[in-house]
């Protein structure tokens, strides 16, 4: 382990390399190939190398820049799923939960939800104190890792001394359970960086555009490198599909047992603001005074996540945006539930919307269809893995192994359940953190410091040597966040990172917590720190901010 943990740093994972990443991909079979850089197809390119196989993964856009960037940023266990019966999947869900908090402890982060009894709403005392009863039970019977703590009820007054700018009136106390906040992109890279340090080669930008077969048979896929223009071809023994929402698009020949089509996009709206104008202190669930949905309001450090809608979804898939609507529907319950807070189009700070990939089923809403993931072969030999939820990619990866198994595709690899339940190698506690910097003699800001063990782990003891070589690294990229320059070359030199709107909104949460009005001076900031590492040419440099800023306007093109 102590060994791999040190190849994170030693590996060329960066656009610097990229020429020879796809030389590789050219040259060598692989056991696997995998189409899809979400969470999903990361799961599984970490699980796959762990069992001992070759691997090769490829993606059209940015790693994550689909679902696993647009969540509601919750490594949860899904308490509303209980109501609809749901309890393998709840299950599930917390358990794979609890082990990512105990195996990534800086980036899988406790957070308590406040689930209030409403005078004449939707779920009165009996049945939330079932519900989080239920919900602790499930996750912590029979399993070795536990979650962060059990549930409490409140009466209303100490619903008030917890959360006192919410609504009084109707208020009849309330149960506090916790779930957990998480970076969902930095969760993605992160675990395909578990891959990348035993092995395999992952590629960003590359876009399948056919497969290869042979005797009717899959046995490779043909892409164009979009950054260069090219034609790649790659070979491999087994291929799956794990593109999330863009399912169909790689299917050809569809099982008989399965829906045809698989997918049925929904779209999930979430607003940012600052957390002192919405007035929150833990997370809250509210039912929407519109619809009777129960939507979230997430505190994440200084600032708030409120979300998500859930509405069937027709549009471009890799680029959903918020809409007036969407907004309105926010906002208008927040403001019922929290009537001091201060929420507008003016000081909403960001918006951002993604499509769930969930897996039809006939007769149901929007909001009822599961989040069960379903695995199959094509006549061809492709190996789909569609639905499920953020938390559960490690399972979902197992279980795609389970049927690999049956196949016996493969020879003399790890069978073992729960085998991957292993601590990441970027994975170091906080107090193993504290203790290697007691003998640094940086002047750096305590939020700073916090800030980096959150989204980096053991990497940000790198990122604090960069900025030993280099002091102005410290500097911050926006007076208002604690995001700083050290981060960027960081991602630069040991993450593929291609574009400038990959750092903003992938690498880092820049897009989703510097105001609006404020990313230009900040998108300039990074750009030219990419210009340096990359040699970009001004022309280059101009084009990257002006795609990165177009995204901007069109995520608050409604106010």
């Amino acid at each position: 382990m102590e060994q791999l943990k040190k190849k994170l740093f030693e590996v060329s994972w960066n656009l610097k390399n990229r020429a020879k990443i796809i030389d590789r991909l050219q040259d060598t079979t692989y056991d696997i190939i995998i189409i899809g850089g979400g969470i999903t197809g990361a799961g599984v390119a970490r699980e796959a190398v762990m069992r001992g196989l070759k691997v090769a993964l490829v993606d059209m856009q940015d790693f994550a820049a689909g679902t696993s960037s647009r969540s509601s940023k919750l490594a949860h266990g899904g308490i509303r799923y209980l109501g609809h019966g749901e309890m393998d999947l709840v299950k599930e869900a917390t358990t794979e939960r609890n082990w990512m908090l105990a195996h990534i402890p800086h980036l899988i982060r406790p957070i308590p939800f406040l689930f209030i009894d409403w005078e004449g709403g939707k779920y009165n005392k009996r049945s939330i104190k079932a519900a989080v009863k239920l919900y602790d039970f499930l996750s912590d019977k029979d399993e070795e890792f536990k979650n962060f703590k059990q549930h409490e009820w409140y009466t209303p007054e100490g619903v008030l001394e917890l959360e006192p700018k919410i609504k009084k009136e109707g208020n009849k106390g309330g149960a506090v359970y916790y779930d957990n906040n998480v970076d969902d992109a930095r969760l993605t890279i992160e675990t395909l960086k578990e891959a990348v340090v035993r092995g395999a080669d992952i590629l960003s930008y590359c876009k399948v555009v056919d497969l290869i077969k042979k005797d009717n048979n899959v046995i490779g896929i043909k892409c164009e490198d979009l950054e260069k223009k090219k034609d790649i071809k790659i070979r491999g023994k087994l291929i799956v599909n794990a593109t999330g929402i863009w399912s169909d698009d790689v299917l050809q020949n569809y099982p008989g047992d399965v829906p045809k089509p698989v997918i049925r996009p929904t779209k999930g709206v979430h607003l940012t603001y600052r957390r002192e104008d919405v007035g929150n202190n833990m997370a809250t669930i509210i039912t929407s005074i519109t619809d009777d949905r129960a939507f979230f309001v997430l505190p994440r450090g200084d600032f708030t996540i409120i979300g998500t809608t859930d509405t069937d979804f027709q549009g471009d898939l890799a680029n959903p945006i918020c809409n007036k609507e969407d907004a309105d529907y926010l906002i208008k319950s927040v403001k019922y539930y929290f009537p001091k807070s201060e929420l507008d189009y003016q000081n909403i700070l960001a918006t951002y919307a993604g499509i769930r990939p969930l897996v039809k089923e006939k007769g149901k809403d929007e909001s009822e269809v599961s989040r069960k993931h379903v695995i199959f072969f094509s006549e061809d030999g492709l190996l789909t893995i569609a639905g499920g939820k953020l938390t559960t990619w490690r399972k979902m990866a197992e279980d795609l192994f389970v049927e690999i198994e049956s196949k016996n595709l493969f020879n003399q690899i790890t069978r073992e359940e729960g085998f991957s339940k292993q601590k990441f190698l970027i994975s170091i506690d906080k107090e193993d953190y504290i203790t290697k910097l007691k003998n640094s003699k940086l002047n750096i800001d305590d939020k700073i410091i916090n800030h980096l063990y959150q989204q980096y782990g053991f990497g940000a003891l790198k990122i604090l040597e960069l900025i030993e070589e280099d002091p102005s690294l410290k500097e911050r990229i926006n007076e208002d966040c604690d995001f700083i320059k050290a981060e960027i070359l960081y991602a630069l030199r040991y993450e593929l990172t291609t574009h400038l709107i990959d750092v903003f909104c992938r690498r880092t949460e820049m897009s989703l917590f510097i105001e609006h009005k404020k990313q230009r001076e900040a998108a300039e900031k990074v750009a030219e720190i990419m210009a340096k590492e990359y040699n970009w040419t001004d022309e280059k440099l101009k084009q990257e901010i002006k795609e990165y800023l177009d995204y901007i306007n069109n995520t608050v093109a409604f106010f």
